[in-house]
């Protein structure tokens, strides 16, 4: 029964297979083209990297079996129509889940990216302060960084370095100097620099020499001595003037007319009623009288351009007859003997001998108009007046140092030191350990002495002692030195004008005539008279000096912080 069943069923099959003639035949041959048409698309796409951050370039590679002749579509972050295999470089975008769809006909298929946002990328900024010194002067290079780890140096130096900092640069030589640095993080490196422009340093020093002093002058002792170079102004027409007083009292420089050649031939200076100008400079000792003119006054390198001298005793015939106002301030010092010096240079704390009381208003015993000998009171603008040398430099400008050996109680045959220009501007004058004794107006401070204070003391290199009131000490017979019968170890304490600093001070005095003839540095002294304001002061002189770095801060300038005008020893 079995049997009979199967062979019903391969009869049915048989007949369907050949019944039904041509028509049979057609249906099938139909259904066979259909079915190839609608063989469905195999898609392989893959992307490289499948992970990183916004903005990178990602690999799309593909390829597609049995694709349409359509073509296939790119969607989601990527579009457009593409062929059935190849590859694309796609930048990343925002961070997220990226998707890069490819869609064949019916089909399609994805590659996913994920999409970080990168770390920030590195800045680095380099700064020099200044950026132009000479090779005698320093800078800071300072650095800083942002989204770095690390730092490497090049250029005008080398090495790791931390990702911010500073240190000070101290040129070796002159030039041009890039400082390079190249910071790195996890966003990559960036780079930056700062260029150093460094000059040859100008000597800003000159010698000092205590000595017996120039022919013509005898008996001279303390007195400190420079050399000057005037030239007429804008030319090379110059004379150096040797032996010239170095005085921290005054203002200005002033030389002898017997000193100087007549081929310098300096130009006169003129008041504002067009007549010549003339002036009295006023001293402790005396005064001196005679030209204002004009002149380029040059030491070591540094030079100060046209600034008004006083020519003393000047011969030109406005100048002929001393005002009254003027002689009548003591001695006459328009002589080499009666200075000892050839001239003095006067590189106190101020810059004008007389400032803005002379530009102001006529001032008499100061500033004339001068014709044809006659000579009456006139103001005087600052840019015309007898000025410090000092302040007219380029750069050494703001005050000086003035350093001396020590000089025992015996006394010294000769003494050589260093006047060094500028302060806190040059490594060779820089403010170390000295205190700072700020000034007044006047460029006074107090001293006290024996209980008693004096509050218009001052240090002066012009002056030969220390000069103090001490009616216990024995003066020498017809002079106003201090003859003591033995050496005398002295104190006294001297404070700034503003109550800033204290200090004491320790010194010797000999006796003065007991010192050898050949003798021309020593530790002496002596009265400052009986006048009511010689009775209010306290004159540091040269002795002050030996042994010392004293500095002289200006007026209206500044050193170490502080401003001017100050002492600082």
């Amino acid at each position: 029964m079995k049997y009979a069943h199967l062979v019903g069923a391969l009869l049915c099959l048989a007949l369907a297979a050949c019944g039904g003639g041509g028509g049979s035949a057609t249906t099938t041959s139909t259904a066979t083209t259909e079915a190839m048409k609608a063989a469905t698309p195999v898609i392989s796409i893959s992307a490289s990297p499948t992970a990183t951050t916004t903005g990178q370039i990602i690999t799309l590679t593909w390829s597609v079996s049995d694709a349409p002749s359509s073509g296939c579509t790119a969607s989601g972050a990527w579009s457009g129509t593409v062929a059935s295999s190849g590859t694309q470089a796609v930048t990343a975008g925002d961070a997220g889940a990226a998707s890069y769809t490819l869609t064949c006909g019916s089909a399609s298929s994805t590659a996913m990216v994920t999409v970080s946002t990168p770390p920030p990328s590195p800045t680095v900024s380099l700064t020099l302060a200044p950026a132009s010194i000479t090779s005698a002067q320093t800078t800071v290079l300072s650095w800083s960084s942002a989204n770095a780890t690390s730092c490497t140096a090049s250029g005008a130096w080398s090495g790791s370095k931390a990702t911010s900092g500073a240190v000070t640069i101290t040129p070796a030589a002159a030039g041009s100097f890039t400082y390079s640095m190249t910071c790195s993080g996890d966003g990559g490196s960036a780079s930056g620099s700062a260029a150093l422009s460094v000059t040859a340093a100008l000597s800003n020093s000159t010698a000092i020499v205590v000595d017996s002093g120039p022919s013509g002058v005898s008996g001279v002792i303390n007195v400190p001595y420079v050399s000057v170079t005037v030239c007429k102004p804008g030319t090379t027409t110059c004379q150096t003037i040797d032996h010239v007083l170095l005085d921290t009292g005054s203002y200005g420089l002033r030389l002898l007319a017997s000193q100087l050649s007549s081929t310098l031939a300096l130009p006169a200076v003129s008041t504002a009623s067009g007549d010549d100008a003339g002036e009295c400079g006023k001293f402790i000792s005396g005064y001196t009288w005679g030209a204002v003119r004009q002149a380029d006054v040059k030491m070591a390198d540094e030079v100060a351009s046209g600034i008004s001298i006083q020519v003393i005793g000047d011969t030109g015939a406005s100048y002929s007859s001393t005002p009254s106002s003027c002689s009548s301030a003591g001695s006459n010092l328009g002589t080499l003997s009666a200075i000892g010096a050839k001239g003095i240079l006067g590189v106190g704390m101020f810059k004008q001998d007389c400032g803005s009381s002379c530009a102001n208003a006529a001032i008499s015993g100061v500033y004339y108009a001068c014709a044809s000998g006659s000579c009456t009171a006139s103001a005087m603008p600052l840019a015309k007046q007898i000025s410090n040398p000092v302040a007219s430099f380029a750069v050494n400008n703001n005050g000086l140092l003035i350093t001396m050996p020590s000089v025992g109680t015996a006394g010294l045959t000769s003494v050589s030191g260093t006047l060094v220009f500028g302060v806190n501007t040059q490594s060779n004058n820089t403010i170390a350990s000295e205190t700072i004794y700020k000034a007044n107006s006047s460029g006074d401070f107090s001293t006290t002495y024996k209980g008693k204070t004096y509050s218009a003391s001052f240090i002066d290199s012009g002056s030969n002692g220390y000069f103090f009131t001490d009616s216990t000490i024995r003066q020498c017979s017809g002079g106003d030195f201090y003859c003591p019968a033995a050496t005398l170890s002295l104190t006294a304490t001297n404070a700034a004008a503003d109550g800033s600093a204290s200090g004491t001070v320790s010194f010797n005095l000999v006796n003065m005539v007991s010192l050898a003839s050949t003798i021309t540095a020593a530790q002496v002294g002596g009265t400052v008279g009986s006048s009511t304001s010689s009775g209010n002061y306290f004159d540091w002189g040269l002795p002050f000096f030996y042994g010392r770095r004293v500095f002289v801060v200006m007026e209206d300038m500044s050193a170490a912080g502080k401003a001017g005008p100050y002492w600082a020893y």
